[in-house]
Formats: C-alpha cells, sequence, structure tokens
C-alpha cells in the first residue's frame, strides 16, 4: 500500500480509477525487464559456457601435445641428455614430486579442468535447455500478442476511444520491441554453444508448423477447383508466406542480420551461419509438411494430369523462389515528417522508450540473395526437387505434340497440302500469318505446336533440354515426311471408303494412311511443281525461323528480359548467355537438313518438271517441213504457234512464284531449265534441218525442183520459219531473265539458222 501510495503521490494528476490501469502498464512492464533480464543473464551464461569448453579443449590440446614430444624424446636413446632430465617430458599424474615449470603448470591447469570436465558439460546441457525453453515461450507470446492484435483491430472503435488505442497500439509496439531483444539474446546465447540447429528447430515447431496445420489441408489445397485439381495451392502458399512474415518477419530479419556475415555463398555452406531460421525454420517444416502427408504429397507431386503438375510445380518453385525476398523484406513504413519524428522522438526520451535506438538489421538485396542461395542448396531442397517425376510430365507433353501432328499428317495425306489441319488459337494463328509468312496450315500447326512447348503453362525449367531434343525431334517429323514425299513415297488422296465419313479421329494409324475422304483422285506431290514449291517454301521460313524468331522465344523463356524476372531464373549471366548459344546450335542443327532438301527439290524436281512441261510442244517442230512442203503456201512472216507456248508453263510460274523463291535459289534454275529446253529444241531444228536438206538434194538430182511463190523453195521457206521461231524463242528466254549469250542450246539454235537471216532481209526488203 506504501508503495502505491508512493506512486500516486509522484502522479498527483492521476486520478483513483486509473490505479488499476497503472498498476497493469507497470507490472506489464516489469514483467518485459524481468525476461530480458533473464534472458540477458542466459547469455553471459552462454558466454561463460564458451569460455569453460573452450579452455578444456585448449588444456587437452596442451597435453596431448606435451605428451607427444615427451615420448618423442624418450624415444631417442642417442641423445646426450637424459630422458628423465628433460623438462618437456610428462610427469605422472600421481607423480606429485615431478610437477615443476610450464609444464607443470599446465598439467596441474589440465588435471583441475579434467574434474570439472563433467560439470562443465552440464552446466552446456542445461544452459542449452533453458535458452530453447526460453526461446519456446517467447515464440509462442509473439503469437498470442499477434492474435490478439488481430482480434483487436476487428472491434470497432469510436472517437472517444481514439486516444487510448493510440496508446495500447504504442505499448503493444514496445512490448514487442522488448520481445525482440529478448528472442535475439536466445538466439546468439544457442549459437554460442553451437546449437543452432536446436533454436532452428524450436522456431520451426513452435512458429511454423501450427500455422501449417491451421492451413495445410486437402480442403483449401483443392479450393476453387474440382477435386485433385489443387487449384487453392498457389493461394495457399502466398496466405503461409504471408502470415509468416506477418507473425514473425522482425524475428528472421534480425535473425539474418545476426548470423549471416559469415556465410560463404561461393562453397554454399554455413561457415559461421550459426542459426538459419529462413531455411531450416521455416522452409524445411514446410517441405516436410507438404511431403508427409500421402495425400497432399500423392495430390502435388504425383496428380496424372499434365496441366496439375505443371501448375502445383510452378506455384512451389515460384513460392520457393520468391520466400527469402518475403520473408526478409521490411514492410514498407508510414511516411513521417521531421517534426513529427523529432517530437515523437523526445517524448518517448521523456517515457523512458529507447526502442528507437534498438538495432536494426540492414539487409540489401545481396543479402537477401545469399539466403535464397542457402534455401537451393539445403538437402531438403535437394530432396523436394527429386519428388518430382518431370519425366512423366514431358512424356505426357510430348505425346500430346505428337498427337497433334499426327493428326495433321494424316489429314494431309487425305486432302492435300491445303487441308485444314490447324488446332491452335486462332489469334495465334493470325500472329504467325502476319508475322512469319506461314501459309500451309500443317506448318502453321507444326511451329504453333513449337512455341506452346515455351508457354508458362507448359514449360518447366529443369525440362529445357528436353524441350529442346522435344523441338528437334518434331521439326525433324515434318522434315522425313516431306523428304519422303519429294522421293515419291507418299500419295496423297486415292480410292476411299464412303463409311469413313472424313473423321480421322476414327481411323487407327495403319487406316489413315491408305484410306482418305472421298473425292480426291491419287497423285504424288512431288509431280507437281505448284505443291513443291509451297512446300519448299514454307521450308525456307521454318529454318528462317529456327535460327532466328523461335530461338528468340527460347531465349526469353530462359534469359527474362527484365531483372526481376532474370533474378528468379537463378542462373548468372554468363550462364544464361551459354544457355542462349547451346540452344542456337541446337536448333541450327535440327534446320541441317532443311537447306538441301530446298536445294535438290528445286535445281531437280521442279527444274525437271517444268522441262518435261516446256518441251511437250517441241513434238510441233516436225510439222514445220510438212508445212511447206509442196503446199504452194506463201513465205512466213511470223513465228509458228507453238513457240509462245515453249516457255509458257516457265513464265506462268516464275510469274506466280517469284515472290516465294528462296534466295539461296536465285535464277540458276531457270537457266538450267532454258538450257535443257533450248538444247532439245536445236536438236529437234538440227534434225529437221537435216531432212529437207536431203529433200532437197533428192528433188535437184531429180530436175524437178521448182520455183513457188515469193521465188523461195519449199526447203527455203523451212529454214525461214526456223529462224523466225528461233527469234521468238529467244525473245522469250530473255523476257526472263535470262542472257541468251551464256546458254548453249540458244546459241547452237542461233547458229543453225542464221543462213536463213539473208533470206528474212529480202522479205523485208520486198515489204
Amino acid at each position: 500500500v506504501g508503495g502505491v501510495g508512493r506512486g500516486v503521490g509522484g502522479r498527483g494528476g492521476l486520478n483513483v480509477g486509473d490505479l488499476d490501469d497503472l498498476s497493469d502498464d507497470e507490472e506489464d512492464q516489469d514483467d518485459g525487464d524481468e525476461e530480458m533480464d533473464h534472458a540477458n543473464s542466459l547469455e553471459r551464461a552462454a558466454y561463460t559456457t564458451l569460455y569453460l569448453i573452450q579452455e578444456l579443449q585448449s588444456s587437452s590440446a596442451e597435453v596431448s601435445a606435451i605428451t607427444m614430444m615427451g615420448g618423442a624424446v624418450a624415444s631417442d636413446n642417442t641423445n646426450a641428455i637424459d630422458a628423465s632430465n628433460n623438462v618437456n617430458t610428462l610427469p605422472s599424474l600421481n607423480d606429485d614430486a615431478s610437477g615443476g615449470g610450464l609444464n607443470g603448470v599446465i598439467m596441474e591447469k589440465s588435471r583441475f579442468l579434467m574434474k570439472l570436465a563433467p560439470r562443465i558439460r552440464r552446466l552446456e546441457s542445461d544452459t542449452a535447455k533453458c535458452l530453447v525453453g526460453r526461446l519456446e515461450s517467447l515464440l509462442a507470446k509473439v503469437r498470442y500478442l499477434m492474435e490478439e492484435e488481430e482480434d483487436a483491430s476487428k472491434e470497432e472503435t469510436n472517437e472517444t476511444t481514439l486516444s487510448g488505442v493510440a496508446g495500447s497500439h504504442k505499448k503493444k509496439e514496445h512490448e514487442r520491441q522488448n520481445l525482440l531483444l529478448t528472442i535475439a539474446s536466445c538466439l546468439r546465447g544457442l549459437a554460442l554453444l553451437s546449437k543452432g540447429s536446436d533454436a532452428e528447430s524450436a522456431f520451426a515447431r513452435v512458429a511454423i508448423m501450427p500455422i501449417l496445420r491451421s492451413k495445410l489441408s486437402m480442403g483449401k489445397l483443392d479450393e476453387g477447383g474440382s477435386r485433385g485439381e489443387c487449384a487453392g495451392l498457389f493461394f495457399l502458399l502466398d496466405d503461409v508466406a504471408n502470415t509468416v512474415k506477418k507473425m514473425y518477419g522482425p524475428i528472421l530479419r534480425v535473425s539474418e542480420g545476426m548470423f549471416a556475415n559469415n556465410y560463404n555463398q561461393e562453397t554454399n555452406k554455413k561457415n559461421g551461419m550459426e542459426v538459419d531460421l529462413v531455411t531450416c525454420g521455416v522452409w524445411v517444416p514446410v517441405a516436410t509438411a507438404l511431403m508427409a502427408d500421402p495425400g497432399i504429397k500423392m495430390a502435388i507431386f504425383s496428380p496424372g494430369i499434365a496441366n496439375v503438375l505443371q501448375a502445383n510445380y510452378s506455384a512451389l518453385d515460384t513460392f520457393l523462389s520468391e520466400l527469402a525476398g518475403n520473408l526478409l523484406t521490411p514492410p514498407p513504413e508510414n511516411d513521417k515528417s521531421a517534426t513529427n519524428s523529432v517530437e515523437e522522438e523526445k517524448t518517448n526520451h521523456e517515457l523512458g522508450d529507447f526502442s528507437h535506438l534498438y538495432y536494426q538489421p540492414n539487409l540489401d538485396a545481396t543479402s537477401i540473395e545469399r539466403a535464397q542461395s542457402r534455401l537451393y542448396a539445403h538437402s531438403t531442397t535437394v530432396d523436394y526437387y527429386k519428388r518430382w517425376n518431370l519425366p512423366i510430365y514431358y512424356q505426357l507433353r510430348f505425346a500430346e505434340f505428337c498427337k497433334r501432328l499426327d493428326k495433321a499428317l494424316n489429314l494431309v495425306r487425305k486432302d492435300g497440302w491445303q487441308a485444314n489441319v490447324y488446332t491452335g488459337d486462332k489469334t495465334d494463328e493470325k500472329k504467325i500469318r502476319e508475322t512469319l509468312g506461314f501459309e500451309l496450315p500443317l506448318f502453321l500447326e507444326l511451329y504453333d505446336s513449337l512455341l506452346s512447348m515455351w508457354k508458362s503453362n507448359v514449360f518447366l525449367r529443369p525440362l529445357t533440354h528436353r524441350f529442346l531434343r522435344g523441338a528437334v525431334q518434331l521439326v525433324g517429323r515434318v522434315l522425313a515426311f516431306v523428304k519422303d514425299g519429294l522421293d515419291g513415297q507418299v500419295e496423297f488422296g486415292g480410292n476411299t471408303n464412303a463409311s469413313s465419313g472424313g473423321k480421322i479421329e476414327d481411323l487407327d494409324e495403319g487406316e489413315a494412311s491408305i484410306e482418305t475422304i472421298v473425292g480426291i483422285p491419287a497423285y504424288r506431290w512431288n509431280e507437281r511443281v505448284e505443291d513443291i514449291a509451297v512446300v519448299t517454301w514454307e521450308l525456307t521460313i521454318l529454318d528462317t525461323c529456327m535460327s532466328h524468331d523461335y530461338l528468340d522465344v527460347i531465349a526469353t523463356t530462359l534469359c527474362p528480359p527484365d531483372e526481376e524476372s532474370r533474378q528468379s531464373t537463378h542462373n548468372s549471366t554468363s550462364e544464361l548467355e551459354e544457355m542462349k548459344q547451346l540452344a542456337s546450335e541446337v536448333l541450327m542443327e535440327s534446320s541441317r537438313g532443311i537447306p538441301p532438301l530446298v536445294s535438290h527439290s528445286w535445281n531437280a524436281l521442279i527444274v525437271d518438271n517444268l522441262t518435261s512441261q516446256c518441251c511437250t510442244p517441241l513434238a510441233a517442230v516436225k510439222g514445220v517441213a510438212a508445212t511447206y512442203r509442196m503446199t504452194n503456201r506463201p513465205p512466213p512472216t511470223q513465228a509458228s504457234p507453238f513457240v509462245a507456248t515453249i516457255l509458257r508453263p516457265l513464265k506462268e510460274f516464275d510469274t506466280t512464284y517469284a515472290s516465294r523463291t528462296p534466295p539461296q535459289i536465285g535464277d540458276e534454275w531457270k537457266h538450267r531449265v532454258i538450257s535443257e529446253v533450248s538444247s532439245k529444241y536445236s536438236l529437234a531444228v538440227e534434225e529437221l534441218i537435216a531432212t529437207v536438206k536431203r529433200t532437197e538434194e533428192a528433188l535437184k538430182s531429180r530436175k524437178t525442183r521448182r520455183m513457188m511463190v515469193g521465188g523461195m523453195s519449199d526447203g527455203e521457206k523451212v529454214k525461214l520459219q526456223l529462224y523466225l521461231d528461233h527469234r521468238e524463242f529467244k525473245s522469250n528466254a530473255e523476257e526472263l531473265g535470262v542472257d541468251a549469250n551464256g546458254i548453249g542450246g540458244l546459241v547452237k539454235l542461233g547458229e543453225l539458222t542464221e543462213e536463213a537471216e539473208s533470206l528474212y532481209q529480202r522479205t523485208q526488203q520486198n515489204k
């Protein structure tokens, strides 16, 4: 009572009704100071214990060294000094007369410490137990205060109690600061005794596991979706991280600031990292909870559905990659003016509150990165990644891509290259057409499948090498199909069963290659120059895309352009550049077979096909002689009608596909076509001229030769016609951009018909 009276007298302005509140505040402050003093005492006890343990270890080491030195001297019989007189010789522990000198002092100290060794070990054990017990009680109190504060914040307050609420918040903040200091003392004490694992276990058991037990369940895992889809996993993990940060974020930051300075990032080992609450206190219990429960483990790691597994992996990978940053980044502070800060600091000094002077950890981006590195280097993380059956996931995804491509190839066999086989998004189709220039639906389907591999809802970073291999395999599959077609091994269309209904899904793979839709005649597409040109143009675009556009897609996925996303890849800049280079080499290797196919298609198949078409009208060359033999027709004034049709297929083809001729092909293929056609043309003209000469010789020997209309013989009219035909053919060839002087067949035609040039000049003069 006297104490209370003195307290009231010291605060003359207090009412009697305020005594209870005042006494409660003082009791709470006394309790906080008592807890802090207790924790500080335990920390000092830990220092004392550490010193005694070090002395005991040092003494034992010195005794061992003296023993080794003494034994070595005693065993040396050639030494002139007697072993018994050697000052380094270890005397017997029972020989009281042998003590003396420095070694004697060491031995005496050793005997004393050896007697105290059991007590020192007992002191170490008891101190550690007290520190762990105190830490657990403090963590429980932190949780209680946070829950109490949350409950209080939900209650409605009116204006008359606003000042009281503000005072309560300040009181709670002061209490939290004292708790933080007390917990830091306990952590330092356990670290001194090399009992950091005990602190981590206590934090995981008292702080984290109650949160996990309250939030982790199958119901919350499937919240927002059907059972087994784990639709709520991402939000569940986010809720766990936010709750841990809100309740224990200051403790985690203080611990990181105190113990992370000696961590060796290069070796990823704990060199002086005595207490790692982020890794062992938070991540390990979370990972253990996910992997220990059979139901949750099966739902997350082995769902059996590719989309679910990918979503689960992405959610957990995001949670893990951002865990250190989420927990160690301090919450944003409310903006306060300098005047308010000075006034608040002055008020705190007057009230005896110096919490603003307490140690505040300064954790920068490098500190958070080191913490994240420890997370990835921990054995629990390694075991966690082994739980994912990622090869099975890739097989499921690759089977989807193969099935999609197989359906497209089968429909192309049925309907030809223009078959509508694209099954992707229409927006993506439009973008691919406009930006890249693909036209055939099969190549649109192929490229969309290649892009799908690197979409965020499909791609998983550990499977990068497998997805690269899958892209190479899909491209190789289409190239093999094209090559077989160019070799004449693939037949499009053909006789069909009307009952098939045209649905490829209803046919087996063997049937799909034989039965086709009604109404499409069978043909081999390598016999159609239009198909060959279109397909080779698509291959040229694909070749360019694989080394440029598609490589950029992969590089953007592996090496995100923004710094924040790049940090989540956990690779250095040099590693990312190396990955990009490897991807480039793989893609270039996959498209290496395209240029030979394109070259063979244009320089062999298209040339042969167009040559065959252009040579068909040459059969009319023989009819030139029959036109003038014994018909009394006037001399010709223009080329034969068939000459204009000789190069017509080539002209039409060049006009249609000039813009889709691969750059590496150039105009060489046209030279080859014209050269082949002109050679055959010259051969036909040569044979005809020889026939005409033989006929003229026969008529001359029989003296029956007659001069016909225009003063020309039949033979001369034929030669004049061949001359006019040659001029027309040469003009048509030059219209195609070919140098006539460089074509051997055209040069030979000129030589064969130059005799008729005088006849042509005569006809021009007679006009």
